[in-house]
């Protein structure tokens, strides 16, 4: 394989945290990854926003809808993920992921088509997990992808721009129509979260995919949809994938930011030790045995975007030795 791009979220930790969390870690492999290469610091950008950059793109919800069965044609769509807003004192925390049957989004979106026809907006559910909005006009403005926004205080996530305040109304009216249906009653009344508001992201119209990939891995939803709509190779795992015949990767990896987001700190260890082992030692074993030419590992994260840029003869700069992760969370 020529090159191999490595998306990995939320390894760096905010510094108090990752220098109690990663005491006694033994990640030799990682480690070496992260010390031999050329380090940047780069200002904060979402998985989505690295992943779409890497496919040519800059709008996720027409090519998500696509893949997902919708004809998105020249319109603009959003993604219009069902969420549960918990209020926590002052706070408004998102739940994404909500679990609900085709029936209950369906009823949902015939309710929200209803009220929002003459504002040029319709809603599809074409998964359960997955509905869009298409959209007349999108206007200038900024949303955030919803992994940046997964359990955190919506309230600093709202969106931007000169149109900014026209989709925060949007909101808010989805949010009414929402509270009291009767199929959040029922939810409710079952002991399951209800579908209180849409997170609303990725917008734009489609345009051809862009990409010298020719293999895509991972745990990054939307990966999968692009590698369809590509017909990019999926490897079931990343040996595998550098096993191959690709020359052109990409592997994403989010399970350390379920662990973070959720204040399981022992989970988030424990990810990272399989980390250690299923992606940190062959990407290293491959690239000092000349099965890998070059690596990228993007390290995401709420502070910053942390790149690691590695060629096959750092391999042999011993010099450069390893340090501990909390050296790169300053």
């Amino acid at each position: 394989m020529k090159h191999l791009h490595w998306i990995i979220a939320d390894l760096f930790l905010p510094p108090h945290v990752l220098l109690q969390v990663s005491v006694d870690l033994q990640l030799p492999y990682l480690q070496k990854l992260l010390a031999r290469g050329k380090h940047n610091i780069l200002p904060a950008r979402a998985q989505e926003d690295l992943l779409c950059e890497a496919f040519g793109t800059n709008a996720a919800a027409p090519l998500r809808a696509q893949a997902d069965g919708l004809s998105v044609q020249q319109f603009n769509w959003l993604c219009a993920d069902p969420v549960d807003l918990q209020l926590q004192q002052s706070q408004a925390i998102l739940q994404a992921n909500v679990a609900c049957s085709e029936a209950e989004a369906f009823a949902l979106c015939v309710s929200l088509n209803a009220h929002f026809n003459q504002d040029g907006l319709t809603f599809f559910a074409a998964h359960p997990q997955r509905w869009y909005v298409r959209v007349e006009v999108l206007g200038d403005v900024l949303m955030h992808p919803i992994s940046s926004v997964m359990q955190r205080d919506v309230k600093a996530y709202l969106p931007q721009g000169a149109d900014a305040l026209r989709w925060q109304k949007v909101v808010n009216e989805v949010q009414m129509l929402l509270h009291g249906h009767a199929v959040n009653v029922a939810r409710e009344s079952n002991g399951l979260p209800p579908i209180n508001s849409l997170w609303l992201w990725g917008g734009g119209t489609a345009n051809p995919l862009d990409s010298v990939l020719d293999a895509v891995g991972g745990d990054m939803n939307l990966s999968a949809a692009f590698a369809q709509l590509t017909q990019v190779v999926q490897p079931a795992s990343l040996v595998k994938m550098l096993g191959g015949q690709a020359q052109q990767g990409l592997w994403g990896t989010t399970t350390l930011s379920e662990a973070w987001r959720n204040d399981d700190l022992y989970a988030w260890r424990e990810r990272l030790k399989v980390i250690e082992n299923e992606m940190a030692r062959p990407i290293w074993e491959a690239l000092c045995a000349g099965n890998l030419a070059s690596v990228t590992v993007s390290a995401v994260d709420d502070s910053a975007l942390r790149t690691f840029e590695l060629q096959r003869s750092d391999c042999w700069k011993l010099w450069r030795r390893a340090k501990p992760l909390a050296h790169y969370a300053v």
